[in-house]
């Protein structure tokens, strides 16, 4: 339809990556304060997953801008009524927040000042470098407060994380002009997938560390069971999520029922049931329900 503005494969990615990496920064942090030690592999590997794909996303929106190298500006101020203006800076601060993230977790030898000593004599005479070396914030950031910064990051990033798993659903779902989108559980569907594929890239990185580090075989089946109990509670809520989200179109005026039917007989049904909620959801259920039910039955025995 001519005027019309059709999102291209840019903001498709944004979407996917940005809720990887809230995801994975959320399981994370709670997987530290629930767990401390005991989940440490969790708390690590969504550590090291979290920073990335935040930054492609933000890398596709630039390129998707009419002006990209104009980008800066919109941090130049911050408009408390525009949910965009909100949104940038919101996604640099959780960007922010990621790589600290991912730093306090690095193992010793990956420890700033201890690259920066580690660099070759020709770069010794950067003043940028030398500048850095002497900082000690650096050194009492990484090593002498290392457990109070964990958890400081961590607790910051969590609401953050939050905010950008959610922040896309509350943008779309405040636009009467598409019913489908008008809808007060779309916000918490977008959380739920964000959560989602944080946790599924959790368990596919956990695939190729399995048995890697110095963990015991006790606490490397405590570190899968939980993360796999929490992907099926995940698939759960993300269940009565899509049944709320349905009745809520039903429930809505008239624009918002016809709209339903796009999906209940209507052109997207098979796109909708079969690919978004069955390989989506119900697939990946059944595949955790498969993976717990030995744990169940092993913890069972037990008693």
């Amino acid at each position: 339809m001519e005027g019309e503005i059709y999102w291209n494969w840019t903001v498709a990615v944004y979407l996917f990556v940005a809720g990887v990496s809230a995801g994975a920064f959320a399981i994370s942090a709670f997987a530290y304060f629930f767990g401390e030690e005991k989940y440490e592999k969790i708390t690590r590997t969504g550590a090291y997953i979290a920073p990335f794909p935040i930054i492609l996303g933000l890398l596709c929106l630039i390129y998707d801008l009419e002006r990209p190298h104009l980008f800066w500006k919109l941090l130049l101020t911050v408009q408390v009524n525009s949910v965009m203006s909100l949104g940038s800076w919101l996604l640099v601060v959780f960007s922010i927040m990621t790589f600290l993230h991912f730093y306090l977790w690095l193992p010793e030898r990956y420890d700033l000042i201890h690259l920066l000593n580690r660099l070759p004599r020709k770069w010794e005479g950067n003043k940028a470098l030398r500048w850095l070396k002497t900082r000690t914030f650096l050194v009492e950031f990484r090593r002498q407060n290392l457990t109070r910064n964990r958890g400081l990051v961590a607790g910051w990033g969590i609401p953050l994380s939050m905010g950008v798993g959610i922040y896309t659903g509350v943008l779309l779902g405040a636009l009467n002009a598409r019913p489908f989108w008008n809808n007060p559980m779309l916000p918490f569907l977008f959380l739920l997938s964000a959560m989602k594929t944080g946790t599924a890239a959790i368990c596919f990185w956990g695939c190729f560390l399995n048995g890697k580090g110095r963990m015991s075989r006790e606490e490397m089946e405590a570190n899968k069971f939980m993360i796999h109990t929490v992907d099926f509670t995940l698939m759960v809520f993300s269940v009565i999520a899509v049944f709320l989200f349905v009745m809520g179109l039903y429930t809505s005026p008239r624009s918002s029922v016809e709209a339903a039917h796009l999906i209940m007989g209507g052109d997207y049904t098979f796109l909708f049931w079969a690919i978004a909620v069955g390989v989506g959801i119900l697939l990946p259920m059944a595949l955790e329900t498969y993976e717990l039910i030995p744990h169940f039955i092993k913890r069972v025995s037990l008693r």
